[in-house]
């Protein structure tokens, strides 16, 4: 081992399999959101950063041109890693550990 101190790693990732919804999600995530890398791997895309991911879907519906609920876009994503959660309006993948972290007052 080095002298560095460990910690933890910050790359994130979101596995899409190719549809229209993944391909609305590529589309918005190039335009919107310059820090994600995105991978063609013929079947899938891979987006990868370091932090945070955050799909909000009515923005991707924009690129789709319908709508566009939890439930379909959950069907397009095959994997992540990193911790992933489920707001009112977005999917979200971080490696942010908030459970660690002390509650505010």
């Amino acid at each position: 081992m080095s002298g560095t101190p460990s910690h933890g790693r910050r790359t994130i990732g979101l596995v899409l399999m190719k549809s229209e919804e993944a391909q609305a999600t590529v589309h918005y995530v190039s335009e919107e959101c310059p820090q994600i890398r995105v991978q063609d791997r013929g079947t899938f895309f891979l987006l990868e950063t370091e932090g945070t991911i955050r799909i909000p879907l009515a923005e991707v519906e924009e690129y789709l041109g319908k709508p566009l609920t939890m439930s379909r876009f959950l069907v397009c994503m095959s994997s992540y890693y990193g911790r992933a959660h489920v707001e009112d309006d977005a999917f979200v993948v971080t490696a942010d550990m908030s459970q660690l972290e002390p509650a505010k007052t």
